[in-house]
């Protein structure tokens, strides 16, 4: 009878080595970090501050300027103006893109390049003077020269300056999507152009027209210059009061801070309610070309 010997087992226990390599991209990234929460957390305090001398923080806190300039109806009148204008925005803009951009990716592709090349002029043409040059174009004729200084002329430059914030990620959710293939197949089945459009093609864009949804309407609601430029102040949106609180000498600086961090908390929890209503889909922020689109 033979015995067999016990087997030593050794084990290797590998050492775990913390990597170094990694450590300016996360000091960059923490540094950055920093840098964008300063003005916001700096904010937040000015807004609750009672008064704020020269040190790193107020000497006090209080919730009296958010009562008071929550309760102010200059305010709250100038809120919802820029609420209002914002809206109506991102729907003239949503019916004038949405049919243009299905036609140019099913039909004529001309279109596609006509729209972006004026996407990019609010880019090339300062804010300020876009607004001048509206108010001046409306003022050359004695058809147009009743809406030179009106509500309509304002919200009209808004759609102007606000239009490639929706273009592009629609535009490129239609890509992504294929728009084209889409509308062959509807087509195929019966499907006149606008049902095509309604019922197929925009809810496979969803998350696109979510996204530029949002870039729209923030980017209509703290506009300052076409609403001044145009009406002066008789149609005061919450950026035109701010900028006329900062001016007064009797003016309210902690409720500027306030309204600032009123219209943050808004945008974000905006943002959040329509990127869950997108169900987890990827938001396409630019236009991008996909093979399903050829």
């Amino acid at each position: 009878m033979t015995t067999t010997a016990p087997i030593a087992v050794s084990a290797h226990i590998p050492r775990v080595r913390v990597s170094t390599r990694n450590w300016p991209k996360w000091t960059l990234l923490g540094a950055w970090g920093v840098f964008l929460a300063l003005p916001v957390v700096a904010t937040l305090l000015y807004s609750v501050a009672t008064v704020w001398r020269n040190q790193a923080f107020p000497d006090g806190f209080t919730l009296r300027w958010w009562i008071d300039t929550l309760s102010e109806p200059r305010v709250v009148s100038a809120l919802l103006k820029s609420t209002w204008l914002a809206a109506v925005t991102v729907v003239i803009v949503a019916i004038l893109v949405l049919p243009a951009l299905y036609w140019a990716y099913v039909r004529n592709p001309r279109i596609r390049t006509v729209m972006q090349l004026c996407a990019l002029l609010p880019f090339a043409l300062p804010f300020v003077v876009l607004a001048y040059g509206i108010k001046r174009l409306a003022g050359a004729s004695e058809l147009t020269q009743p809406w030179e200084s009106s509500v309509l002329l304002v919200v009209l430059g808004h759609v102007a300056l606000a239009f490639p914030f929706f273009l592009w990620p629609v535009d490129g959710s239609m890509a992504s999507a294929g728009a084209r293939r889409l509308s062959e197949a509807a087509e195929a089945s019966g499907a006149s152009p606008f049902s095509t459009l309604v019922r197929v093609i925009i809810p496979n864009i969803r998350t696109g027209i979510i996204t530029g949804s949002i870039l729209t309407f923030a980017t209509s609601f703290g506009e300052y210059s076409i609403a001044r430029v145009i009406t002066g102040n008789s149609f005061e949106t919450l950026p035109v009061w701010q900028v006329a609180a900062l001016d007064d000498t009797r003016g309210n600086p902690n409720g500027v801070a306030v309204m600032a961090m009123f219209t943050f908390v808004l945008m974000f929890v905006v943002s959040v309610l329509l990127a869950r209503a997108s169900q987890g889909e990827p938001l396409r922020l630019l236009p991008g070309i996909d093979d399903r689109a050829k």
